[in-house]
């Protein structure tokens, strides 16, 4: 499993480099991703697609995607503004977050039997 934790500002004039980190830091013996956005002072547009496209990228991959923020941090409110919390896996720590993939990865398994 990885975590990406995310501080400072994304937006429009560093999306690019965030884009490239954050897909290229999910090995491919890994079950999912968890972004965790707690020190995320800034989020536009333009972060909130990024965290859409990266989930459609590592679903096509067959892994989970689950994002941490807090009630508190800044980012939290872009997020439920724009309904993110409504179509993607979501929570408040990381803990709870790696517990989201790790079910999301358990629950994608093939079942045995036939």
């Amino acid at each position: 499993m990885a975590v990406a934790r995310v501080a400072g500002e994304i937006d429009i004039s560093n999306i690019a480099p965030a884009r490239r980190e954050l897909a290229a830091g999910v090995p491919d013996s890994a079950c999912g991703l968890v972004v965790d956005l707690t020190d995320t002072a800034y989020l536009d547009s333009s972060g909130v697609y990024l965290l859409f496209e990266l989930a459609k990228t590592l679903q096509s991959r067959n892994k989970g995607i689950c994002v941490v923020a807090p009630q508190t941090a800044p980012s939290t409110r872009v997020l439920f503004i724009t309904g993110f919390d409504k179509v993607m896996p979501f929570t408040e720590t990381v803990e709870e977050g790696l517990a989201q993939v790790r079910s999301d990865a358990g629950a994608a398994r093939p079942r045995g039997g036939g």
